[in-house]
């Protein structure tokens, strides 16, 4: 499938009422293999004097970007269908069947009106959700679960755009490594009436480009394992944010009704149309609060096993790149002696 048609299988939830009172998972983000790309480029249509070794680091660093680029795409598409299939209500959903079992594709079309109308609709959401912080919910369990989003939103997105930050400073500290093994290699090359210096260069020049080779390793998986991970949960806190402003309005829609036949009474005209509105606003939205509640509970366990899960393979992987390194360093320490 292509990314566009998880854009149309993510709109499809959302655009559906019977979903109102679900986290629906967020949409996967759109690939994003600009930098191997633009280094590709420079490899087919490069200077002809570059050097052989060159050409190779060049090429490895290609492929390493590409197939972390492209392991990052695979896992966050996974898990948004993951998330469909294993839920007991929408994996028996009729758009989510085509989506798996239809072999062809999945043509995307201009917006209809529907579409337009739905769009309408989460304006009004967003309307909604400026009133969200300040919003006081009667029902504890929901007032609390408001006061934990309104703090872990921007906390986890603040979290999120340090991690960012890391990972682009470990990702220029690898350059920096390429640039010193480049740098003595050739050194190493034009020193060879001096075998001792041009060996001690050489074999230095090695090390650092395997630590080269290594932070990036490391900083491909601090993107996948961590920095992902917060993206995913900017994303779903987002989600669990939008359920609780449905239900907010929801909620705004019983006091509008309610007031709405208490005026009725009053003038003793449309009592019954009255009376048939609240019944229907408030059936709605008992029906949300109940799911609401039981997403909400669901949200906080999968947060922190995936949380757990995701920092304990980050901690393997940077403590297996450290024992990378102290190898390698140890090693050139004994070339060095002799």
């Amino acid at each position: 499938r292509y990314h566009e048609e998880f854009v149309w299988l993510h709109d499809r939830f959302e655009e559906q009422e019977v979903y109102a009172g679900y986290i629906i998972p967020p949409c996967p983000p759109k690939p994003d293999f600009s930098q191997s790309h633009g280094k590709l480029a420079k490899l087919q249509f490069g200077d002809s004097t570059i050097p052989q070794d060159e050409l190779e680091r060049l090429k490895q660093e290609i492929q390493s970007e590409y197939l972390a680029a492209f392991q990052k795409t695979v896992a966050m598409h996974e898990v948004f269908l993951l998330r469909l299939v294993c839920h007991p209500v929408f994996r028996d959903d009729s758009n989510l069947q085509v989506f798996l079992e239809y072999d062809q594709d999945l043509m995307t079309k201009a917006k209809s009106w529907k579409d337009k109308m739905m769009d309408n609709l989460k304006g009004a959401a967003k309307n909604i959700g400026s009133q969200f912080d300040t919003h006081i919910d009667p029902d504890p369990f929901f007032e609390d679960s408001r006061g934990f989003i309104v703090v872990y939103g921007p906390a986890i997105k603040d979290s999120k755009e340090k991690s960012d930050t890391i990972v682009k400073k470990r990702q220029a500290l690898s350059l920096q490594y390429a640039n010193v093994a480049t740098a003595l290699i050739h050194f190493a090359h034009g020193s060879i009436q001096y075998p001792v210096l041009s060996e001690l260069l050489r074999k230095t020049g090695e090390v650092y480009a395997k630590m080269q080779m290594n932070e990036k390793k490391l900083a491909a998986k601090e993107d996948l394992k961590l920095t992902d991970l917060l993206r995913y949960y900017v994303s779903d806190t987002g989600a669990a944010r939008d359920l609780m402003c449905r239900r907010i309005k929801l909620e705004i829609d019983v006091d509008k009704a309610t007031k709405a036949l208490e005026a009725a009474k009053k003038t003793g005209k449309k009592q019954l149309e009255a009376q048939d509105q609240l019944t229907t606003a408030q059936s709605k939205y008992e029906k949300i609060s109940k799911t609401a509640a039981d997403e909400l509970k669901i949200f906080k366990k999968r947060r922190v096993a995936a949380f757990r899960k995701g920092l304990v393979q980050l901690a393997q992987c940077q403590i297996r790149q450290a024992r990378e390194q102290y190898e390698a360093w140890k090693d050139l320490l004994v070339v060095l002696r002799k």
